[in-house]
């Protein structure tokens, strides 16, 4: 090949040290469409999954910053809402069956679910104005 020979016999190459750079850039280029078609078709067959099981499935998952995401984990007939970040273990936050589970819609995102779920929480629990009064004279007694 012409990039593997020495800078003396490169100045004698038609078009020079040009003609070395664009065969070494088409190489690079079809190296990577190798390795990108190859992966893509590993993929689609399981063969970069580590392990994936059956019954356990990642629905969605939603990424809240850099270090804290949450994952929408199916098992069996039941979903589970686990929160996992930097320091510690995976955390519980919530679980359902997967019956309860509203179908995904083109342009609703993990988050739009959240909000809805919370919301619905919230009004099937609501918060009474003795239960504002009650917190803020605890507030009061403890600052004194």
């Amino acid at each position: 090949m012409l990039f593997l020979q020495t800078s003396a016999h490169a100045a004698d190459l038609p078009g020079g040290y040009g003609v070395a750079l664009v065969q070494a850039l088409l190489a690079l280029v079809a190296v990577c469409i190798l390795a990108w078609t190859v992966l893509r078709w590993s993929a689609g067959r399981g063969l970069g999954s580590l392990g994936g099981g059956q019954r356990i499935r990642v629905i969605e998952r939603a990424h809240l910053d850099a270090r804290r995401t949450l994952y929408l984990v199916e098992i069996g007939d039941r979903v589970f809402l686990v929160g996992a970040g930097e320091t510690g273990a995976p955390s519980l936050l919530a679980d359902m069956p997967a019956a309860e589970l509203p179908p995904a819609k083109p342009g609703m995102r993990f988050v739009d679910v959240l909000k809805r779920r919370s919301a619905v929480d919230a009004a099937s629990h609501p918060v009474t104005e003795d239960a504002d009064e009650k917190t803020t004279e605890r507030a009061d007694e403890v600052s004194t």
